[in-house]
């Protein structure tokens, strides 16, 4: 069996067992992590057995955990006839708890506490009544920090926000008829040391800052700034705009300024768990979140997909049991990172993901997932990096081009106090730049199979090394005595690019692009909702960058890094 089909295969296996398993079930409320609900919320029973907290909100009971009780209540939230739960307890011979569903109803204005509403793990939450409103000409304008941190989050919930805007709506964080405005800011110091001369492989970013000759270096940069303006006008419909501006952008070759992200999604998971987004979006295709404060792991470096022209997604998602599904159309051409399909002016490349969780009991959920890709950047030996090189410079003399897709699978853990995640990505074929050739794209003879075939045809070339990134993390998050919980992360990434070939680059020098690491221990200090503080050390071992490969890469590069700084929102 081929390495391909054997990943088809296991892509397939993950997928129905994601779909079929009962394992673990708990039911639940958004994937990627439960609710977690404090048990000294004050609770009040009526006359007819419904249970609500002393304001009067709904809690879904399988995001309550609260005291043993021996009678049974019905759990209905208020403007509801049908209950949406049973509670059962029986104290004598040992508690027991058990939910028997009936009519689940999706809680609104939730208190405060922490939640996992929509996609990407535990987190908390303003309740709707919590954020910021002004009235201007007429319209309803408002702010809510804690959903522009998961909107403008660059580390986590990277593929999920479209969902996440839905399932905001549907709880009750955003309001019907208003234009939430927020902004968010990362940046800090970035210092970073290496042994080979101009070689910094630190990823996320590219650290054009010194000359080749220097060894270390450091600059304070601002990553990231960007607004986030969300329209809830309709029932049915919600807009989504991203302005962003970031000094670490590809240099002379885009803008610091862009409008990353501007989409409209159409649903309502009150009344359907189907939904369609359009615009320019992130593809749904991989998780790719990274638990540390502020460098992409290298999974999210290579595989993360966003668009550069529209994307249509057609999706599911059922907020009562964990289960959603995807499938995405873009046109083909070169998107802004990994997606990249041939004949430009055509729909001609696609995503589809699937995702499951399932609930553990004590603010604990396990999800799975699988995605895949139809084509991506690395489907040919030329490097061009950018829309104006694409258009403006020369392919190698011998262009080896095919399509290559990606799959991507992962698990992960999510409780209030606790996250664990392993993701696997990898290309279906090799990435053509990595199999050993001289600048001509001539292929070395050791790698052709029949010297009289064809010398870019990927059957007739006997390398057979995939691009592929397993990543493993794990994040503890005490409470602290303001209400916020510390993160503490170590993040591992390992990436297989090539094989043992030993090649010569520029100006002579040995290359060799085999593989690289990269392993980070990071520490965040929550100030309060619109400001925490961090800082993280980062060791990379191997320098292989996306832009020819051949010429500058060595495994044995190894550098350190420390990058301290803040991200702030309103």
């Amino acid at each position: 069996m081929t390495l391909s089909k054997s990943k088809i295969i296991l892509l397939a296996g993950v997928a129905s067992f994601a779909v079929a398993t009962p394992l673990f079930a708990f039911g639940g409320l958004g994937l990627r992590g439960p609710h977690s609900m404090s048990q000294a919320i004050p609770q009040t029973y009526n006359s007819y057995g419904q249970y609500n907290n002393v304001q009067g909100q709904f809690i879904a009971p399988q995001a309550y955990y609260g005291q043993n009780v021996v009678t049974t209540h019905q759990f209905v939230q208020p403007g509801y006839v049908q209950s949406a739960y049973v509670q059962q307890g029986n104290i004598a011979g040992g508690y027991t708890q058990n939910y028997v569903p009936a009519t689940a109803q999706i809680p609104q204005n939730l208190p405060r506490g922490n939640y996992a509403l929509g996609l990407r793990g535990a987190h908390q939450l303003f309740g709707a009544q919590q954020g910021r409103s002004f009235n201007v000409g007429g319209i309803s304008v408002k702010t809510n920090a804690r959903h522009t941190d998961r909107m403008l989050d660059w580390q986590e919930n990277t593929t999920g926000k479209a969902v996440t805007l839905l399932v905001n709506r549907a709880t009750g964080v955003l309001d019907s008829n208003s234009l939430y405005v927020g902004a968010g800011v990362k940046g800090g110091l970035m210092w970073q040391s290496t042994s080979d001369a101009g070689k910094f492989p630190i990823l996320s970013r590219f650290p054009f800052f010194s000359d080749r000759t220097d060894k270390q270096a450091g600059v304070f940069a601002i990553n990231n700034a960007a607004l986030s303006f969300t329209s809830t006008f309709g029932d049915w419909t919600t807009i989504y705009l991203q302005p962003e501006y970031s000094e670490t952008d590809f240099p002379g070759a885009q803008d610091e300024m862009q409008l990353r992200k501007a989409y409209v999604v159409f649903g309502n998971l009150q009344k359907s768990p189907l939904y369609a987004a359009f615009g320019r979006k992130t593809i749904d295709f991989g998780n790719f979140d990274g638990y540390n404060a502020f460098t992409q792991t290298e999974s999210q470096h290579y595989f993360w997909a966003q668009s550069d022209q529209p994307v249509l997604e057609l999706g599911y998602y059922n907020i009562n049991n964990g289960l959603k599904m995807s499938v995405s159309a873009m046109s083909a051409g070169r998107q802004l990172r990994t997606a990249y399909a041939g004949e430009d002016n055509n729909i001609g490349n696609y995503a589809a993901s699937i995702e499951k969780e399932f609930r553990m009991g004590r603010g604990g959920a396990f999800t799975l997932g699988a995605s895949y890709l139809h084509d991506t950047i690395y489907r040919n030996n030329w490097t061009a990096h950018t829309f104006q090189a694409i258009q403006n410079g020369t392919p190698p003399a011998n262009f080896i081009e095919y399509r290559n897709s990606a799959i991507d699978v992962f698990a992960e853990y999510n409780s209030p106090i606790f996250d664990a995640m392993v993701e696997y990505t990898t290309t279906l074929k090799p990435w053509g730049a990595a199999i050993p050739q001289d600048a001509n794209g001539i292929v070395d003879p050791a790698y052709i199979i029949d010297p009289l075939g064809s010398p870019n045809d990927i059957d007739n070339i006997s390398f057979d090394q995939n691009l592929e990134v397993l990543t493993a993390q794990m994040r503890y998050k005490p409470l602290l005595p303001n209400g916020h919980r510390l993160s503490l992360a170590a993040v591992g990434s390992w990436g297989n690019i090539g094989d043992d070939f030993v090649g010569v680059g520029i100006g002579g020098q040995q290359t060799s692009w085999k593989k690289n690491q990269q392993h980070v221990l990071s520490v965040e200090y929550p100030i309060n909702d619109f400001l925490e503080i961090g800082a993280e050390y980062v060791y990379n071992k191997g320098f292989i960058p996306f832009v020819a490969p051949q010429q500058v890469s060595s495994n044995d590069t190894e550098a350190h890094a420390v990058n301290v700084g803040f991200k702030a929102r309103f």
